[in-house]
């Protein structure tokens, strides 16, 4: 099932619903991977918590399952937005991005406005902005490949129609059309018949005397 849609150039496009939500699924995945791995590198090199975004300034308990889980969260409620913006903007990816860019800023703020200690506002000022990054980029490539040109009942009820090529009307040459046909060349009976052979002058008459 696909959904007209209105492309980002002003043309007729319908979402391609299966091919966005694999992309999302696919997202999810890469983006809890990228939260697993930060929070071993946070945890385990640098030994500094993970914090919430909370004002107590509480670390995260079972930060290598809760980060994970929750990136992989708003990997999907990103898709969902972003199907949104597909079904309902003349321009989604823009609008997808400036979302975006708003929560993961309001997130980091809320992190560095919290109680706690320097290094755990950055680090997970950092892990969050990596995995928000992550989501974006990701699902602005998934949104340029989940549309394509609608076949029947585009926008506004019109049709697509591929370019047809245009037949020359005349409109440079007055006497077009009025030209009578000419046969093909060479005639369809070759140069093998005696009306096609140049007749030679022979001044010799019958008798074989010159005139």
């Amino acid at each position: 099932m696909s959904y007209p849609q209105r492309s980002w150039n002003d043309g007729d496009v319908e979402v391609v619903p299966g091919r966005l939500w694999a992309g999302g699924v696919a997202t999810a995945l890469v983006a809890a991977g990228i939260a697993f791995v930060g929070v071993l590198i946070i945890n385990s090199i640098f030994e500094v918590g993970i914090q919430t975004a909370g004002r107590s300034g509480a670390l995260v308990d079972n930060a290598s399952t809760v980060i994970p889980v929750a990136a992989a969260i708003a990997a999907l409620a990103s898709t969902a937005l972003l199907h949104l913006l597909l079904m309902t903007t003349p321009r989604p990816a823009s609008f997808f991005s400036a979302i975006a860019v708003l929560v993961i800023v309001v997130l980091i703020l809320q992190v560095f406005l919290a109680e706690g200690s320097i290094s755990a506002h950055i680090a997970t000022g950092i892990l969050y902005a990596a995995i928000g990054i992550g989501i974006v980029s990701m699902l602005s490539g998934v949104s340029a490949t989940s549309v394509r040109p609608a076949q029947r009942g585009g926008w506004g009820g019109r049709t697509y129609e591929p370019p047809q090529p245009q037949a020359y009307d005349g409109r440079y040459d007055a006497n077009y059309g009025s030209y009578d046909p000419q046969p093909p060349y060479p005639p369809q009976g070759g140069y093998g018949g005696p009306q096609d052979r140049t007749q030679r002058y022979d001044p010799r008459d019958q008798r074989g005397q010159w005139r």
